[in-house]
């Protein structure tokens, strides 16, 4: 990831943040008017929003930490773990509070307080809030996805950050929605079964919304390794440049969305060691002394180094190579 595509994130997370919380003080008020179930419903899943993309951002200002001696990789994959604590959150709180409580009021004595109006009203404001958000998060994750479905950006992608930023401010739209729906239903038909059930309905998306991020954010956490297509290329890459003959054994890993680390086995290719009559002489030869044992070193050092420059300059993202002649 460039620096302008994480800034990006930085700025479709903040604009998340603020929208969230602008709604959910709204929400909250509208929920004391009413105390409606579902109402009650969205402002937990607005404050969850708020809160988890709270905890998103900070994992952003965490990952862009350098390396140290401690982290020598850096701190990039606290971003992941910062979504993944974000996930259990909405998950035991936002649906499991949210779904307990319109059961509850389901089966309970449930009545609406209030003007309809002045509620509907609010989730009016709420959707516009929303639909910023989520145009903005829309925005930034189909700039950068290329040519993969968003199926396969939450499955393969490196930085599953917006695109859980874009699916929070979906199901945020949907929930105005259905909670519109459902105070609608109950002031038309005066039974408040139809604002418990969008109340459930709520609960339910939003533990929809915290396995998906657990595990688009979690699979990072264990080594995973960039898309096959990816690896091809580097591969491919490779196998043209004229030092190598060819590759035994080819590894990645993310390490953060803008770091990758490449581990590869490969064999020298010999018509570079034949046009080289000094190195060719020096590997040929079966007792070498100490000078001559250094010379060939040092070569061969070069000649690593000569790969290691070329994959750098062709793939910027690589930031941490490990290469080993068979």
């Amino acid at each position: 990831m460039s620096s302008h595509e994480s800034g990006g994130a930085t700025h479709v997370v903040l604009t998340a943040i603020l929208v969230n919380a602008l709604v959910t003080i709204s929400k909250a008020a509208g929920w004391l008017i009413s105390l409606s179930p579902s109402m009650l419903a969205e402002t937990i899943h607005s404050l969850a929003d708020t809160v988890n993309q709270s905890l998103v951002y900070m994992g952003i200002r965490i990952s862009k930490k350098g390396p140290t001696r401690d982290f020598p990789m850096g701190y990039g994959q606290a971003r992941y773990l910062w979504n993944l604590i974000s996930a259990t959150g909405i998950f035991f709180i936002g649906f499991g509070i949210t779904t307990y409580h319109g059961v509850s009021s389901l089966f309970g004595d449930h009545h609406f307080q209030g003007s309809y109006l002045l509620v509907i009203t609010i989730l009016g404001f709420a959707f516009i809030a929303e639909g910023y958000a989520l145009l903005i998060a829309y925005k930034d994750v189909y700039s950068r996805k290329g040519d993969l479905s968003l199926f396969q950006w939450i499955k393969e992608g490196d930085d599953p950050t917006t695109v859980g930023i874009l699916i929070e401010d979906a199901i945020a739209v949907l929930g105005v929605i259905l909670a519109a729906f459902g105070i609608a239903l109950t002031y038309l038909f005066h039974n408040p079964v139809f604002d418990s059930i969008a109340s459930i309905i709520i609960g339910l998306l939003l533990g929809f919304m915290a396995i998906t991020m657990g595990y688009a954010n979690g699979r990072l956490l264990i080594n995973r390794s960039i898309a096959v297509s990816s690896e091809n290329e580097i591969r491919e890459f490779l196998i043209s440049l004229p030092e190598i003959n060819n590759i035994s054994s080819l590894k990645t890993e993310i390490i953060s969305p803008d770091v990758i680390s490449l581990s590869v086995d490969f064999n020298i290719n010999s018509d570079i060691i034949n046009q080289d009559p000094q190195l060719a002489d020096e590997l040929s030869k079966i007792d070498m002394n100490l000078d001559e044992l250094k010379m060939t070193v040092k070569m061969i050092g070069q000649l690593i180094n000569s790969i290691e420059n070329k994959v750098y300059k062709q793939f910027p993202e690589i930031q941490y190579i490990d290469l080993e002649i068979n």
